[in-house]
């Protein structure tokens, strides 16, 4: 049998976390991705669309720049060399100069524009490509043309005031050192340059899917309730031997294996006392189950009840034993009389006979817990108590202890460490993760290690009428309600008293 570990810390988050968190949460994690992509689309969409018009200049050098007329060429490779710096340098200052008044308010006033300067400089840029001498004046608009028309205009008006004649004191023309020469005049673009439709769709999903995961992975660490096998597994080393599915049958009066034999809900309960069977190990008082869970509302007394029934439905000799006698539920889940029971049977007020109450056929039997005559923990503790559980698990095949919730008391460790195999039973959305490692903290401490695991108020899967056996109706082929062949004797033979040895 496997040995009950405590969960591993301080190794991080692994891939398979990950995984793990996006299947336990895929819902969150797929709406996540469709918002952040809905937001995306929804932006990009109701964008203006921009459209960009480039026009390019070439920047050159004058030598020996002089008095109008004067010859260009170059005197010597050390002043071609301080040319090309001195361009470079001038190149650098163009961004800034393309947005001044001195080159937009010209082009506003040539073309009309209904605009400021501040206002137009937003929509241009200029830029130099890396080891050229060419400038680039790029105008963004959202009408195709005028973004040309606009991009040739400041071209031209940088071109006008860079290579402006500047007059000296005797009057005399100063060429300027450097020449712009438009090279590429600027075309209406045929296409929007944004929004980038593709590209954003594209970066919204990759941008969807990190955020769904992050939110999926945040989701499950802050989760503080079990939600599949797999919460508890990986704290509980043990196998899970069944699941009981979240329905009303199994808040009936009677055991589904009564009410509802034909159900999905008795097959579940079947295939977990037909796991039960094979895990149990041949030892002495191996026959003694005692089904616990971690907090209240877990469903304990209902799978208790209900394996019971499953058991004396294939020929076993059962005996149900309500050991949580702070919290009777057994009597009350089976519509039998529970006044007296356990406690006065442990304190010798009545005989087996009278305290023990046969249920549905002659070979289950039920002893409630009665009224609560004293402390629980120094009853349950006793030698009687003890004698008792040896004493049964003699007589019947199978016994089933459904005790107080561990958080409440370690009454299911006191009886498993006698030599009873212990059922932990947990509730999907009900249990809470904290209370499960204290639960494996406690058995390992006391070294107890659990037959199995339960699973309860687990989603009813969608029941499928094309497979081999079909479960879950209620009705026979006409469509008349099906009447259970046990539902008469199951009434009739509550609380009569059994016989025991």
């Amino acid at each position: 049998m496997d040995k009950v570990e405590q969960p591993q810390d301080g190794n991080g988050i692994t891939i398979l976390d990950l995984f793990d968190a996006v299947r336990k949460h895929v819902i969150t994690a797929v709406v996540t991705l469709i918002v952040v992509v809905a937001a995306v689309c929804a932006y990009t969409f109701t964008r203006t669309p921009q459209y960009t018009a480039t026009s390019e200049l070439l920047a050159t050098y004058r030598s020996s720049a002089g008095t109008a007329g004067a010859p260009s060429t170059f005197n010597s490779a050390g002043e071609l060399n301080s040319g090309a710096d001195y361009i470079n340098s001038q190149i650098q200052t163009y961004p800034q100069l393309v947005k001044t008044e001195s080159v937009l308010q010209p082009v506003i006033d040539d073309l009309g524009l209904h605009t400021t300067v501040k206002e137009l400089a937003a929509n241009v840029t200029a830029s130099n490509p890396n080891s050229t001498m060419l400038v680039d004046i790029s105008v963004n608009d959202p009408d195709p043309k005028q973004a040309s028309n606009i991009a040739n205009s400041v071209a031209e008006n940088l071109r006008k005031q860079v290579t402006s004649t500047i007059y000296s004191d005797e009057g005399d023309k100063i060429i300027s050192p450097v020449s712009l020469t438009v090279v590429q005049q600027a075309y209406a673009p045929a296409s929007p340059s944004s929004p980038k439709v593709k590209l954003n769709i594209a970066i919204g999903l990759v941008a969807g899917i990190v955020l769904g995961v992050m939110v999926a992975l945040v989701k499950d660490v802050m989760d503080t309730r079990v939600r599949r096998d797999s919460d508890v597994t990986a704290v509980i080393d043990s196998p899970v031997l069944g699941s009981l599915s979240r329905s009303e049958a199994y808040t009936g009066t009677a055991p589904v294996i009564i009410s509802r034999p034909a159900s999905r809900e008795a097959e579940e309960i079947r295939r977990l006392r037909t796991n039960m069977m094979f895990v149990l190990p041949d030892e002495p008082m191996s026959n003694v189950i005692v089904v616990a869970s971690a907090g209240p509302s877990e469903g304990k007394t209902t799978l208790s009840v209900n394996l019971a029934t499953a058991f004396a439905e294939n020929g076993s000799k059962v005996l149900l034993i309500d050991a949580d006698v702070r919290n009777p539920s057994v009597s009350k889940t089976l519509g039998i009389e529970g006044t007296v029971g356990l406690t006065h049977l442990i304190t010798n007020g009545v005989s087996s006979h009278d305290a023990i109450q046969r249920y549905w056929k002659p070979n289950f039997h039920v002893l409630p817990a009665g009224k609560q005559t004293m402390n629980p923990s120094i009853l349950l503790n006793s030698r009687a108590m003890k004698a008792l559980i040896e004493h049964v698990a003699g007589i019947y095949d199978y016994v089933i202890i459904d005790t107080a919730p561990m958080q409440v008391s370690n009454d299911a460790a006191v009886f498993a460490k006698e030599g009873p195999e212990l059922l932990v039973v947990a509730g999907l959305g009900i249990t809470e993760k904290k209370m499960i490692r204290q639960v494996a903290r406690e058995l390992k401490t006391a070294s107890i290690e659990p037959v199995g695991l339960a699973m309860n108020y687990g989603e009813m899967d969608k029941p499928q009428r094309n497979g081999y056996y079909y479960y879950g109706s209620d009705t026979d082929e006409n469509g008349r309600k099906r009447q259970s062949q046990h539902k008469r004797s199951g009434k009739a033979k509550q609380g009569e008293k059994a016989e025991t040895h």
